[in-house]
This record gives structure tokens, C-alpha cells and sequence, in this order.
């Protein structure tokens, strides 16, 4: 029976860890991010000289460097993306690991099913980037040093590729020195722990493991903060200086309703056990003191406190459960069971009706299911959400027009740079050359990623009104797109009524 009770919830962690990663994967075309993590260099750009100059570390663009031996136009969005997806899902399993390693079996289930739904760690999994790269290598640096302060044969192997796996994730992007509390927690444990004959054994293996990580990091940063782009310095400068971003808002587009409110009280209630959890409460503290003090738009990047603050959370749940016991002895047993069903479901079908349904799409879009209401947001660089406008169909379109125009849209530069073909230039980087006559085409987004509903400061109406469209595409019989095609004449008169 017991054996039951533990495989039941277990099972349920595997199920829900695949469906929320797996299903619908290639649904959704490229988002504005994931075309940055693409590798495609400018002409005469050998590989060394594109990974230099990027303003990340090197390692989505070696995935997607490989990727492209494979597909090489980069066309089919779920083949790109599960590399991302796999590392996302053995992300689950080795925090699962890791957790019952350093706190049992019962806090790694609850604190995994936490990581696994929610909203954040669900996006990361379904685009092509680096987060789900650097929580899995954080991840199996902290495994891996745990183990080797918990076991003789991992006594050496495990510090040597703890450090290798930090220095991996530090590579995948900066946000992988979040850790380092654990990491130094459990460092101090591996050398008070140790049983050498001599001490110096101990701190030549801490050296030498130590330079396995500088040394890794350094192959790559030593020449890329050499060669930095004033471009890169100005985006570091607007991330940091810029005007602050509420994180609670970011949080909640991800996890909407209510569960901030849960993970605001299990989450204080897992302070009551602090001297079990005092290394989670310094790694969680590093990653929030950093980015809401020191930067003015976290972002997305609050992940690196939202993964310790899961493990806080199932100490709260921990402690609620043994609350409700002492307060109903008799019916405890089933409150509890009814409470972490009622969780547990509950935040599935969120994350499901969010990330997976795509009958309508949130948050473009006001979504409703039974009693829930989940309204469309407003901000900006939102990933990993249904977002399908048949961006490919719209460049094969053109294209079967066998001629050379120009186009104008409401959507981000960076995915019409993708899907446009090249004969096709973008007016608002380009001017009209009457040396170079063609169509003018414009691409009307219902829904865009920017939020722009306007081109030339005109609403969708004005263009439905004058123009009759030549192409649309639907998704569910909502049209979410829609092609008009102008003369120059056309164009130079709103050109020159703007």
C-alpha cells in the first residue's frame, strides 16, 4: 500500500512534466526571442566570430548551431524547440534528485510538482533558449555536489562535475551564478566532510575543481568581454537602469488567479522551519536581492529565485499538513488529500489552459473556462504562449508571387526578418526606390506580439475600409491576419497623409 501511495503521485509528476512540455510544441510560430537564439551569421561570419558577438553566453547557439545539420532552414519549429524541451524535462528529474538528497522524498515530490506547473518553467521548456539550459546544468551542479558530500565514490567525481555543470550553466547564460549559496553551502559540507589523510589533498582537489570552472567560463568570456558591442553595452545599461518592471506582474501573467497568493503563504509558512531549510533561504535571497535591488527590469529572470522558493513552498505545505493533524486528527487525512489535489489539479489545468489550449490564446486574447477568467495582458516580450499567425504561409505567399516588394506590418522586425523573403524589403527600414519598382504589401496582425495595432498610426479599420484584402489566414475562424496588397500611387497618398 505504501509502495501505491508513493508510485501514484510520482507517476502523476512524470505525466504532467511530459504533457505540459510535449504537447501542441510546434503550434506556435517563432517568437521574437527564439529567432535571436538561432544560429544564422551574416555572410562571411564563421562560428567563433557569431558567438562573440551575441549578448549571451554560447550555449543555445551551439544547440541551434547543431540543430541546423538537421533542419537546416530552421522550418520546423518542434524539431528546434525539443532539444530545449528535453533539457527542461531532465531539468525535473535531477531537481527531484537533488531535493531528496539534501530533504526527502516527501519535499522533492511537492517541490518538483511546484517547478513542473507552474507557468514559468512551462514556457521555458517550449521555446528555443537558454533557461531551461541553465536550470538544468545549475540543477546537476547542485546534484552532483551533493552526492559527493553524501558518498564515498562520489567523493571526487561528484565536486569535479558539479563544477563542470556550474560553469556550463554560467556559460549558457549569467543567470547561472544565482546559485552560488548552495554551491558554496555545500563545498564548505564536501571539505568538512572529507576524510584525506592529508589536509592539503582537500585543497588541491577544491583548486583543481575550482579550475575546472574558471577555466571553462573563461575559454569563452576572457575574448567575448574583449570584444563587446557598443549595441550589447547599451542593452545591459536599459535592462539594469530602466524603469522598474513589477516582477509580481511578470509573475502572475504566468500564474495567474490566485496562486501567487498560495506561494506567498506556503511560502511564509515554510519560514517557520528555517533552521531546516537556512541553505534554501540564502540561495533564494542572493538571486531576489540582486535582481530587485540592483536591476530595473528583472523580467523573466526571476525564475532564479522562483526555483528555491519552490523548495521553500513544500516546507509550508509540510508544516500546513502537519497543522491540519494536530487541529483534526480525525479528518486530517482526507483535508490533506483534498488540499493537495485540489492544488496540484488546479494549477495543472491552469498551466494546461494557458500553455497548451489553443482555441483562443492568452494572453492575446480574454480566455475563459467554466468559472475562470483569464484576461488578455498588455506587456510586452511574452514567450512560450499559444502565438500562431501563419507567418509561414504568409512568406511562402509572397514568395509565390515570383516577385520582388516591399511590406509594412504591425508585428516585431525581428520575426518578419525571419519569414519574409529577402526580395521583399521592409518599408520602414527601407524607403520606396522607383529604381526598384513591386507591390507594396501590408501584413496586418490581428494580436501581434508588440501590441502594436497600428500601422502608420492606422487602425486595422482604416485599411479594411480602402483596400480589399488579398490573402487572410484564420485560426478557429478568427482571422489573425490579413494581407493588402497597394499601388505606389496607393502608398505615396497615405505616405503622404501621415
Amino acid at each position: 500500500m505504501n509502495k501505491v501511495k508513493t508510485i501514484i503521485p510520482l507517476t502523476y509528476l512524470v505525466i504532467v512534466t511530459f504533457w505540459l512540455r510535449l504537447i501542441n510544441l510546434g503550434y506556435s510560430n517563432y517568437q521574437g526571442d527564439e529567432i535571436r537564439a538561432l544560429y544564422k551569421p551574416e555572410t562571411g561570419q564563421d562560428l567563433i566570430d557569431f558567438l562573440l558577438s551575441q549578448r549571451k553566453g554560447p550555449i543555445q547557439f551551439l544547440i541551434t548551431y547543431t540543430m541546423s545539420f538537421i533542419n537546416p532552414e530552421y522550418d520546423n519549429e518542434f524539431l528546434i524547440r525539443l532539444p530545449f524541451t528535453i533539457a527542461g524535462i531532465f531539468a525535473i528529474y535531477f531537481f527531484y534528485k537533488f531535493v531528496q538528497l539534501e530533504f526527502g522524498k516527501r519535499i522533492a515530490l511537492y517541490s518538483s510538482l511546484f517547478i513542473t506547473i507552474n507557468g514559468l518553467f512551462v514556457a521555458f521548456s517550449r521555446i528555443v533558449q537558454y533557461q531551461s539550459l541553465v536550470i538544468l546544468f545549475s540543477i546537476l551542479c547542485l546534484y552532483f555536489l551533493s552526492l559527493s558530500t553524501k558518498y564515498e565514490k562520489w567523493r571526487i567525481y561528484g565536486l569535479y562535475l558539479g563544477m563542470l555543470c556550474w560553469g556550463i550553466s554560467i556559460l549558457a547564460h549569467y543567470d547561472g551564478i544565482f546559485i552560488a549559496p548552495f554551491v558554496f553551502y555545500l563545498i564548505y559540507r564536501w571539505y568538512i566532510n572529507s576524510n584525506f589523510s592529508q589536509n592539503n589533498n582537500q585543497l588541491l582537489h577544491l583548486i583543481c575543481a575550482s579550475s575546472v570552472l574558471l577555466i571553462s567560463i573563461s575559454i569563452f568570456y576572457i575574448p567575448f568581454f574583449f570584444s563587446i558591442s557598443e549595441s550589447t553595452k547599451t542593452y545591459w545599461a536599459e535592462r539594469i537602469n530602466k524603469q522598474s518592471v513589477s516582477s509580481t506582474r511578470t509573475f502572475m501573467t504566468y500564474n495567474p488567479l490566485f496562486v501567487i497568493y498560495l506561494y506567498a503563504l506556503l511560502g511564509l509558512l515554510g519560514l517557520f522551519r528555517i533552521k531546516e531549510n537556512f541553505s534554501v533561504v540564502l540561495w533564494l535571497l542572493f538571486p531576489i536581492f540582486s535582481l530587485e535591488t540592483l536591476v530595473g527590469n528583472p523580467g523573466t529572470h526571476i525564475y532564479t529565485y522562483v526555483l528555491p522558493f519552490s523548495i521553500l513552498m513544500a516546507f509550508g505545505l509540510e508544516l500546513f499538513q502537519f497543522l491540519i493533524a494536530n487541529q483534526f486528527p480525525v479528518k486530517a487525512k482526507y483535508i490533506n488529500v483534498a488540499f493537495l489535489n485540489f492544488i496540484y489539479v488546479f494549477l495543472f489545468l491552469i498551466s494546461h489552459l494557458l500553455f497548451i489550449d489553443n482555441n483562443k490564446e492568452y494572453p492575446w486574447e480574454d480566455k475563459s473556462f467554466l468559472f475562470l477568467e483569464f484576461k488578455r495582458q498588455s506587456r510586452q516580450s511574452l514567450f512560450g504562449f499559444p502565438y500562431y499567425r501563419h507567418w509561414e504561409k504568409i512568406g511562402l505567399y509572397l514568395k509565390s508571387t515570383g516577385k520582388n516588394g516591399y511590406f509594412i506590418t504591425n508585428e516585431k522586425k525581428s520575426i518578419t526578418r525571419y519569414y519574409i523573403p529577402v526580395e521583399f524589403k521592409n518599408l520602414e527600414l527601407q524607403p520606396y526606390d522607383r529604381n526598384l519598382p513591386g507591390d507594396i504589401y501590408i501584413i496586418y496582425i490581428k494580436n501581434p506580439q508588440n501590441r502594436n495595432k497600428k500601422i502608420l498610426d492606422k487602425e486595422q479599420s482604416y485599411w479594411e475600409e480602402r483596400y480589399e484584402p488579398i490573402k487572410t489566414f484564420s485560426n478557429n475562424g478568427r482571422v489573425v491576419a490579413t494581407i493588402y496588397r497597394l499601388s505606389i500611387a496607393d502608398w505615396e497618398k497615405i505616405v503622404n497623409s501621415y
